[in-house]
């Protein structure tokens, strides 16, 4: 059987696994955040949602629909097994039709930059409404040299290109990961990574400030002037409203650390200053509040270790302190030989390559088609 149609039969198979009463509550509850009512309206819509759901949605579990699909397949083969689990690595895009090759189309994805070879397993007949310059959204997987279209695709005409490129701008800077399939764009993103945390260090003096809540969109501002001026030394200030810090409750907080993460770009965590008393006086521990937020900084995933490791180098006697409260260590506590493990085990994305930059660097067409859509 040929691997395409064989990917076919197995993705089938797939969508009625994720169908089964085994995933229905949690099914359920991903289908009334995306649709009002749990009223579906859109068939096109929930295809692509269950094809999430199936393949990236991570369960209560831990795991995925398409790791326990493949759990319950033994006599899947080594090629289909790795087959399948890497469809865990879906390419999202907005694409342009570049050409027809045989059975497949030629796709470019504006988000990436990069060119895909797409096949159907329905056969050369899902391109049949395809012309050059159209534009399609959708979702491909890997199979074999080639790759799949994955859910149900929607194609545009290419008069809509400019809104289409709005999109792809748009998705990118969403969901970096999608973007940066491309190493060359990964590349560049770490590159003005780098020279945003000198100038942010330039300008503050270290990576790391705190400034009272109602000074953050200031000192945000600031900063991106100071960028700006790089380029252009008469260039203005950004609207304070694009910079949507109000929703995540810094404003209104009594102290906040503004955080330039190296490789990442900006982090802001508020209530800064209980975290500080406590690594100046660790008996402050014994109040719930001090201790969540301190235990909510430790275990966020996507919190940089850099905050905690510069707070337990101002004392390390109250930093063995502090986390032998936190943890309550019995026999104590010692930052120099157990801190790192610590952080390597609630934040494993910081020691294993696997963050990625905030920022995405678009390519001209996705900033002009962008920048001409603002208001």
């Amino acid at each position: 059987m040929d691997l395409l149609e064989r990917a076919g039969e197995l993705k089938g198979m797939l969508v009625d696994f994720a169908l089964s009463p085994r995933f229905d509550t949690e099914l359920t509850t991903v289908i009334l955040q995306s649709f009002p009512g749990g009223v579906v309206g859109d068939e096109a819509e929930f295809t692509m949602l269950l094809d999430h759901f199936a393949l990236q949605h991570r369960l209560r579990s831990g795991g995925t629909v398409i790791e326990a699909f493949v759990a319950a397949q033994p006599q899947l083969s080594d090629a289909e097994r790795d087959m399948l689990l890497g469809w865990r690595d879906v390419v999202e895009g907005v694409f342009e039709v570049l050409d027809k090759d045989q059975d497949a189309v030629l796709l470019s994805n504006f988000v990436d930059e990069l060119t895909y070879r797409a096949r159907s397993n329905v056969g050369r007949t899902a391109f049949t409404a395809l012309k050059k310059h159209m534009i399609v959204v959708g979702r491909l997987v890997r199979v074999g040299d080639d790759w799949m279209v994955s859910g149900n695709p929607a194609a545009f005409p290419a008069s809509v290109r400019d809104q289409m490129l709005v999109a792809a701008a748009e998705l990118s800077m969403r969901n970096p990961a999608a973007a940066f399939r491309n190493p060359e764009k990964l590349a560049e993103a770490r590159r003005l990574m780098t020279e945003q945390h000198d100038l942010f260090v330039e300008l503050f003096g270290a990576d790391l400030i705190v400034v009272p809540g109602s000074e953050v969109s200031g000192k945000v501002r600031e900063f991106y002037h100071h960028i700006a001026q790089q380029v252009r030394p008469d260039a203005e200030s950004p609207d304070p409203a694009s910079l949507n810090l109000d929703g995540a409750g810094l404003l209104d907080a009594d102290r906040v650390a503004i955080h330039f993460v190296p490789g990442e770009g900006l982090s802001f965590y508020p209530d800064f200053d209980l975290i500080e008393d406590v690594f100046a006086n660790p008996a402050l521990l014994s109040r719930r509040r001090y201790r969540e937020v301190l235990t909510s900084l430790l275990r966020d995933p996507d919190a940089s270790p850099e905050p905690l490791r510069q707070l337990a180098a101002r004392d390390l006697s109250k930093a063995n302190a502090v986390f032998e409260k936190l943890l309550k260590r019995k026999r104590g506590f010692r930052w120099d030989t157990e801190g790192e493990a610590l952080l390597r085990q609630h934040k494993p994305g910081y020691f294993d390559g696997s963050q990625l930059p905030r920022t995405v660097p678009l390519s001209k067409t996705l900033s002009d088609a962008f920048q001409h859509s603002r208001p």
